[in-house]
C-alpha cells in the first residue's frame, strides 16, 4: 500500500511532446491507408532526435527505435529529404525488413534491450502494428486477447526498459480502429489523422489522451509532405473570442483555470475542444502579450495556470 505522496522517482512520467505524449505509455497513431501516417511518425523521429519542436510543440529529446515493417531504410531516407528533414542520426535506430523477415515481438526486444542498456531515453515508433508477430496468436477483434496478448506485452516492454511506444494502425470504414475497441482502450493516447473529404492536404487531428486530455488541431500537409498547424477560423470571430481570454486573464493576474471554467466565466462562444486547440495554437502570441501559460498537473483533471506580466515595450 502507498500513499500518493510516494512517488517511484525511477518510473516518474516526464513529457515526451508537450501536451500529447508522456513517458512510459503506449500511444495509438490511425488513419485511412496512404493519408500519412508513416510521414507523420518521420516528423516525429526528426523532432524527437533533435529537439525542434512538433508541430509547435515542444519536446523531449531522445533516441529513436524506428521499425517499418513495410518499407525499407532506403524509402526513409528517401523520405526524409522529400520533407527536406535531417534527424540526428546518432539518434535514429532503425529496424526493416532486410533486417529480419518477420517482425516478432521477441526480436524487438532484443533490440530494445540492447538501446535502452545504455540508460538513454528511447521512444520506439511500430510502423504497422498489424504485421508485429506475437509468441501467442490473437484475434484482433477480441477486446480480451488484445488487452491480454498485445497490450499486457507493449506496456510490459514500457514499464521493463523505461520507454515510450507509438504505434500505427488503419480505420475502418466507419472512422474507427480496425479491431477490437480494445485498442482504444488500453493505450495511453490515440492520434487520429482524418483528411478532408474536399481537400486532400487539409487534416483534422484528433487526440484523446489518458492523462493529458483531448485536443483537436487543424494540419495542413505542406508540399515537402510535412505537417503544419493552421488557425481554419482564423477570423474576426475567432480573433473576438481570444481577446476575451486575453482581457479575463489580465484582470486575474496569476490564476489556476480549466476550459470549462474560462467558458462559465466569459463570454466566448467556442466549444470546449476549439477553445483548447485556440489557446495552445496561439501559445506564442499570448506570451507576447505578457501571459505565461503552463500545464498543472492535478489528478484526473486538466489545470492550467496563468500569470499574467505587463509587456515590456521590446515586445511592442
Amino acid at each position: 500500500m502507498k500513499q500518493l505522496n510516494e512517488i517511484n522517482k525511477i518510473i516518474k512520467k516526464d513529457i515526451i511532446v508537450e501536451n500529447l505524449m508522456i513517458s512510459n505509455g503506449v500511444y495509438l497513431l490511425v488513419s485511412h491507408p496512404k493519408v500519412g501516417k508513416s510521414m507523420f511518425a518521420q516528423q516525429l523521429a526528426f523532432s524527437l532526435t533533435t529537439g525542434e519542436d512538433f508541430l509547435g510543440f515542444k519536446v523531449n529529446p531522445s533516441h529513436i527505435l524506428y521499425i517499418t515493417t513495410e518499407g525499407d531504410i532506403n524509402q526513409l531516407e528517401i523520405r526524409f529529404k522529400l520533407m527536406n528533414l535531417k534527424p540526428n542520426l546518432d539518434k535514429l535506430h532503425i529496424i526493416d525488413s532486410d533486417d529480419i523477415s518477420d517482425f516478432y515481438i521477441r526480436d524487438i526486444e532484443y533490440d530494445i534491450h540492447q538501446l535502452a542498456s545504455n540508460n538513454q531515453k528511447l521512444f520506439v515508433i511500430i510502423d504497422m502494428l498489424k504485421d508485429i508477430k506475437f509468441d501467442t496468436s490473437y484475434d484482433l477483434n477480441n477486446y480480451q486477447e488484445i488487452n491480454d496478448v498485445v497490450f499486457r506485452k507493449l506496456r510490459e516492454l514500457c514499464k521493463k526498459y523505461n520507454i515510450t511506444l507509438l504505434v500505427t494502425h488503419h480505420l475502418n470504414k466507419r472512422d474507427d480502429t480496425m479491431g477490437s475497441v480494445g485498442l482504444n482502450a488500453d493505450v495511453s493516447g490515440i492520434i487520429k489523422l482524418k483528411e478532408s473529404r474536399s481537400d486532400y492536404n487539409k487534416l483534422t487531428l484528433d487526440y484523446k489522451g489518458r492523462d493529458l486530455g483531448r485536443l483537436e488541431l487543424n494540419l495542413k500537409r505542406n508540399d515537402n509532405q510535412t505537417f503544419s498547424v493552421v488557425d481554419e477560423n482564423n477570423n474576426d470571430e475567432t480573433d473576438y473570442n481570444l481577446l476575451l481570454f486575453i482581457k479575463y486573464a489580465v484582470s486575474k493576474k496569476d490564476f489556476d483555470y480549466t476550459i470549462s471554467d474560462i467558458l462559465s466565466k466569459t463570454n466566448i462562444l467556442l466549444t470546449p475542444t476549439q477553445l483548447g486547440g485556440l489557446i495552445q495554437r496561439n501559445l506564442s502570441l499570448l506570451e507576447h502579450e505578457g501571459l505565461h501559460i503552463t500545464n498543472k498537473r492535478n489528478g484526473n483533471q486538466r489545470l492550467w495556470h496563468c500569470t499574467y506580466e505587463e509587456p515590456s515595450e521590446d515586445n511592442e
